[in-house]
């Protein structure tokens, strides 16, 4: 039976998010013994179907011995054939939108920034990139593929993809079942003989299910660096396909249109 699998990647936050939709058999061996390429294409791939999701929820994020602290968040996405557009909305006051086309391209990503310029950005400050959320990193050129690892209990596939702008690389580790990443590790350019060491890590801690259309959805994403650790929870959240009505307000306004 084939399985449609939505799935939304918040690695704000990830919360990290995409959402695509793999028409595959779900085993294991489908993705298995496809090459690197094939199967980073399926990864990839656009949603058939032109849909929706809006998620809210809580960053929850501990840095050494400070207390923790904890801010809302909102994410608001369309996804077309041709690219995914989002709204990451922090704190109430901090707004990005976020441009994905499904390429590798350097221009294939575009972040529109709307934030207090005299306020630290809550998001830099958790450790989280508003493109983390739209999976920006799994459309960034394919350098090689790593030895397979289980994530959870789920056999992976682990990819080494390279930054644009050549400075990072990020290690993917994408379940060969349901085409979708499980982890991520970013690691940034280091001196020669130096041991590598990542830099970040974003975790999919959590799915769940939308009856309604048969979503899948990642309530809970985990990143960590040195020294912090950021949670978020989605507590809230729905989705749905387009042609059957899309909610007025899944993308809210900025302070500059009110």
């Amino acid at each position: 039976m084939t399985n449609r699998i939505h799935r939304i990647a918040s690695f704000l936050c990830s919360a990290l998010v995409i959402l695509v939709s793999c028409n595959l058999k779900a085993e294991d061996a489908v993705g298995a013994k496809l090459d690197a390429s094939e199967f980073l294409k399926t990864a990839r791939r656009p949603p058939i179907e032109e849909s929706w999701a809006k998620m809210q929820g809580e960053i929850s994020h501990k840095r050494g011995t400070a207390d923790t602290v904890k801010h809302p968040i909102y994410l608001g996405m369309r996804f077309t054939p041709e690219r995914t557009l989002a709204q990451v909305v922090a704190n109430k006051n901090e707004f990005y939108i976020i441009g994905q086309e499904y390429s590798d391209k350097p221009e294939s990503t575009s972040i529109i920034v709307n934030r207090p310029e005299k306020d630290k950005s809550v998001l830099a400050d958790c450790g989280v990139r508003p493109e983390d959320l739209t999976l920006s990193f799994l459309y960034w050129p394919f350098q090689k593929e790593l030895k397979s690892e289980g994530i959870k209990g789920y056999p992976c596939r682990v990819f080494q993809l390279l930054s644009p702008d050549k400075k990072e690389s990020a290690t993917v580790y994408i379940s060969s079942q349901y085409f979708f990443p499980l982890k991520v590790e970013w690691f940034r350019n280091t001196k020669v003989n130096e041991p590598p060491k990542h830099d970040r890590m974003l975790e999919v801690k959590s799915f769940k299910k939308n009856t309604d259309e048969n979503f899948w959805i990642v309530d809970t994403l985990e990143i960590s660096g040195p020294g912090f650790r950021t949670k978020i929870d989605f507590t809230e959240a729905s989705a749905g396909y387009s042609k059957n009505g899309v909610p007025e307000e899944l993308f809210q306004k900025t302070p500059e249109t009110k």
